[in-house]
């Protein structure tokens, strides 16, 4: 009777740990290539990573091309100007809208320099003169490239 609870108890845990690998490989989020042509080592390109919002579905397009933020970490372009959109759905107040998130878009043209690193950042104010604030920064320096950061 021992040897078959130990039997039980083992396939259980082999079990949860399968199904632990399973769901964390459902969770990899992949990296987008933007530009035809090989491969080129990350020095060759700009890097923007992209960040999953916690309402609504997570959006980016770059150069015109829809890039899903739920699929993809980061976006992996060639060096120069792109035009970059993204969004931010932000929980509010019933006051600000009645139903309790607010999604914003914003808009920018940056060039982007091979070897670095952007996110793409967005943050708010809450009550009166509510504001939102969108801007990209350097992942490594923490440098502002485009927009202005909440105060």
């Amino acid at each position: 009777m021992r040897g078959a609870t130990c039997s039980v108890a083992g396939s259980v845990s082999h079990a949860a740990a399968l199904l632990i690998l399973l769901l964390s490989g459902c969770t990899t989020l992949e990296v987008y290539r933007a530009y035809p042509g090989p491969d080129l080592p990350d020095a060759a390109v700009a890097t923007v990573e992209l960040k999953p919002g916690i309402f609504g579905k997570p959006w980016a397009r770059i150069d015109g091309v829809d890039v899903d933020a739920e699929k993809f970490r980061s976006v992996k372009l060639l060096p120069g100007v792109h035009r970059i959109e993204w969004n931010r759905t932000f929980g509010v107040s019933y006051l600000v809208d009645p139903r309790m998130f607010a999604e914003y878009r914003h808009s920018a043209t940056v060039t982007l320099e091979p070897g670095r690193t952007y996110r793409l950042q967005s943050d708010r104010t809450t009550g009166p003169g509510y504001r939102v604030y969108f801007w990209i920064e350097d992942a490594v320096t923490g440098n502002v490239v485009y927009g202005s950061k909440k105060p």
